[in-house]
């Protein structure tokens, strides 16, 4: 794999919203300087992999406060508030990937990853990886959703390979549960009666109970999660900003469009409207630079 040194540069890609439903990646980028992340609770409907490329600082999450290194990669979960920041003396540089998707919290399961065991440490190859993914996206404009989740599925491979050696906790019943729920949320992300009682009685299980060991195995309450899930699937379609917000509200299974609308603003901290007209613009600005190339 050549050609993946950086340059002094930061660089950002944001991947074209993507139907695809195992992994999709929605921004890939690599900063040499990283301002504090913001303590304020939002809801954020993706994962990130986080790679330390040089510098030493510290995580703090829900779980616990962490030493950062070089050669450190740590996850971030949906919904959890962390701040991670360098210090003066040793400044950061860094590779982060956000993404969603239907099969990553099967990957975390069997790779061990979990908000309690958040931090691993990269190889060459891995390495090399991150940064191809972050160098290269970039030359495939109109299909960069579908080479960077190429890159996801070949970065969990090399994880895949470090963690083949390691002992593997068996699925309990508990996660067997919860990886139902998940599928049987994605399939009803449109349905307005998608709430915790409708799920825990197509499990067969008392709310409180379904309630009680989501949050365990998810890390994450069930309503946020519902919430993350239903604005990462208006993101997906707002591709080409031919639905109205109304229509994109219904397939989100909202009814009521201000409902979603303010629901959306609070995920993003922009209103549909604004997101559509940003990511056009970002279409736009990279067809015209294809075009010259």
């Amino acid at each position: 794999m050549k050609n993946t040194k950086l340059s002094s540069k930061d660089v950002y890609n944001f991947i074209n919203p993507s139907d695809l439903k195992d992994i999709s990646v929605i921004e890939a980028a690599y900063r040499k300087k990283h301002p504090e992340v913001s303590k304020q609770p939002m809801a954020k409907s993706y994962f990130a992999l986080h790679l330390i490329l040089r510098g030493e600082g510290k995580l703090v999450t829900p779980n616990g406060e962490y030493p950062l290194k070089k050669n450190d990669i740590f996850v971030r979960f949906p919904n959890e508030v962390i701040t991670y920041y360098d210090y003066d003396e040793t400044p950061f540089r860094y590779i982060f990937v956000t993404f969603t998707g239907a099969t990553v919290i099967s990957y975390f399961k069997r790779l061990g990853i979990t908000p309690s065991n958040r931090i691993f440490k990269t190889s060459e190859d891995l390495t090399k990886l991150f940064k191809y993914l972050v160098l290269k996206t970039c030359e495939y404009p109109e299909v960069n959703d579908i080479f960077a989740a190429g890159c996801m599925h070949l970065i969990f491979a090399d994880l895949a390979k470090q963690s083949a050696s390691l002992p593997k906790n068996k699925y309990d019943v508990k996660e067997s549960y919860v990886l139902n729920a998940i599928n049987f949320i994605q399939i009803n992300l449109s349905n307005r009666e998608l709430d915790a009682d409708y799920v825990a009685q197509y499990l067969n299980l008392n709310t409180d109970y379904f309630l009680r060991i989501f949050k365990n195995v998810m890390g994450t309450a069930f309503s946020k999660y519902i919430v993350a899930k239903r604005m990462s699937l208006a993101i997906s379609l707002m591709d080409d900003g031919k639905m109205s917000i109304r229509e994109i509200a219904l397939q989100c299974g909202y009814e009521d469009a201000s409902y979603f609308t303010k629901s959306f603003r609070l995920a993003y901290n922009q209103s549909p409207t604004e997101y559509i007209k940003k990511h056009i613009d970002h279409i736009r600005k990279n067809t015209k630079a294809s075009d010259k190339d």
